[in-house]
């Protein structure tokens, strides 16, 4: 056997072992929801009701700042009530996505320590 058939041999075992990997983990969705299941889902559920809350808001203060306001004070009060809220929004979901990572860290650092204890007790 000649040195590009171990090579491509070598190859072909690394990306079945990548391929298998990408398939094992979850996607974006799952993710969600097992942040949902976490130490921290009552918190996820709080922060997801008030950004609904807020995406309410947005639309509100969207809809009075563009169509219904004539007075310069109100259309200063929607919009500064319009960027307050999405702010707020954009907040809470970088939270929401930071547990999501978190968790994520987490499965890894878990899957690195059993490699490690199969790793020492294959010695």
């Amino acid at each position: 056997m000649d040195i590009d058939e171990k090579i491509r041999q070598q190859l072909l075992k690394e990306s079945e072992q990548i391929n298998s990997r990408l398939k094992r983990d979850p996607s974006l969705f799952a993710m969600l929801g097992d942040a949902y299941k976490g130490r921290l889902g009552g918190w996820m559920i709080l922060m997801s009701i008030i950004a609904f809350v807020l995406s309410l808001l947005m639309l509100w203060s969207g809809y009075q700042f563009f169509f219904v306001v004539v007075s310069p004070a109100e259309l200063i009060k929607w919009g500064v009530t319009l960027l307050l809220a999405s702010m707020m929004q954009i907040a809470i979901k970088m939270w929401i996505y930071n547990e999501m990572n978190r968790n994520a860290i987490q499965r890894e650092i878990k899957r690195l320590e059993l490699a490690i204890v199969k790793l020492e007790g294959s010695k």
